[in-house]
């Protein structure tokens, strides 16, 4: 076991020495613009500023998890806290390339191919950063089976089930963005799939919270999370339309959000 936690931490330690070399290269190539964007626009500091502390924040919380996995005497992927960890993790480096991403948008020197290649990598990491909290939430799916069946679905009939619906997700919003002919058509359709996941996954939580199945985290905690998500997201979209400057408020909230669901990530239900 104490291999398999070596191994992991090797692991874990080259992709983030891959990251910062790749983001280090990218905002390198791009920081006399990047630089010129910041100081052009009045108060847009404070945006980076908070976006670099939400990005220490989930790092910080995807440690926090990641420590918690390895601590357990028996360590395997599918474990609650590894993909709460993951979740976090990936979420920080989405959050290090949005910042990138903002500033190239606001900038507006870029043509636009280059700003729909962007827009696509962004949602791409979406797609990805979903993934780890989708898996678990899919043990709905099993309970709801198990609930109004005779039959019981055994765990090796579900890993497979679920296996072809997260498949089948990132294969269809894979292609969605793939596909996307404009920027325009991408802002439009990937919003509204996203809502649709951030939908399930915070009812999939919230079923299995009301039937006492999910122990190591607090689903009810994180199903409101997931709410809030998507209240955050469309208030972000208002905000940003009425003022620039307003996206502010929005990454406060966002802020919070992600300590509400850790909070929830971390902590066991009453029933636990």
């Amino acid at each position: 076991m104490e291999s398999k936690k070596k191994k992991f931490l090797y692991s874990i330690f080259t992709i983030i020495l891959v990251l910062t070399i790749f983001f280090s290269v990218l905002y390198y190539l791009y920081w006399p613009t990047l630089i010129a964007t910041i100081f052009s626009s009045e108060g847009l500091w404070i945006g980076v500023v908070l976006i670099i502390c939400r990005t220490l924040i989930l790092g910080i919380m995807s440690f926090f998890l990641y420590r918690k996995w390895l601590r357990q005497e028996a360590i395997y992927i599918s474990d609650a806290y590894f993909l709460f960890g993951s979740f976090f993790g990936i979420l920080t480096c989405a959050k290090v390339y949005d910042l990138f991403y903002n500033l190239v948008i606001i900038s507006g020197v870029f043509n636009p191919e280059f700003v729909l290649l962007l827009v696509k990598i962004r949602f791409f990491i979406i797609i990805v950063n979903l993934l780890p909290v989708l898996y678990i939430g899919l043990d709905a799916i099993l309970i709801y089976i198990n609930m109004n069946k005779n039959k019981e679905m055994d765990k090796k009939q579900f890993s497979k089930l679920r296996l072809r619906i997260m498949f089948g997700f990132a294969l269809v919003t894979a292609l969605v963005i793939v596909l996307a002919p404009t920027l325009n058509f991408l802002n439009l359709v990937f919003p509204f799939i996203t809502i649709l996941i951030y939908i399930a996954i915070a009812f999939m939580f919230l079923f299995m919270y009301k039937n006492k199945r999910l122990t190591q985290a607090n689903g009810l905690i994180i199903g409101i999370a997931f709410i809030c998500f998507i209240v955050s997201n469309l208030l972000r979209t208002i905000l940003i339309n009425i003022n620039l400057s307003y996206s502010i408020f929005a990454e406060l909230i966002d802020i919070g959000i992600n300590l509400f669901m850790f909070i929830g990530f971390i902590s066991k239900p009453k029933y636990a």
